[in-house]
């Protein structure tokens, strides 16, 4: 099971995840990021501290999210990634291509 949880701080919002995200959940975060592409939101902070298990489908729905983002100027950044997700990054060379951070303090700032 997942749960997805939405934070407004006005500059930028902050989308909580927990639980799995695979193939069977991917579709309900696809749709929360569609959500925040159409509202034109320019920081989306995605935390990943409760996530237990991600596969492919997950992070594909995350670089589409990403891809949607920067087609308007958004951008999309990841904290609190749990270590295994973080190696799985590194092992694809995601950690290239999404901005990771270790609080959502620094991912609001970019820095």
């Amino acid at each position: 099971m997942m749960k997805i949880h939405t934070e407004d701080y006005g500059q930028f919002k902050v989308l909580k995840v927990a639980g799995k995200v695979d193939i069977l959940t991917s579709s309900e975060i696809r749709a929360k990021l569609a959500e925040v592409a159409r509202a034109r939101i320019s920081v989306l902070v995605v935390d990943l501290d409760k996530v237990v298990y991600m596969d492919s489908s997950g992070l594909a729905t995350f670089l589409e999210g990403l891809k949607s983002m920067k087609e308007y100027g958004g951008v999309l950044r990841l904290v609190n990634v749990p270590e295994r997700i973080d190696k799985v990054l590194k092992l694809m060379k995601l950690d290239q291509v999404f901005e990771v951070y270790e609080s959502v303090e620094d991912a609001a700032k970019g820095k």
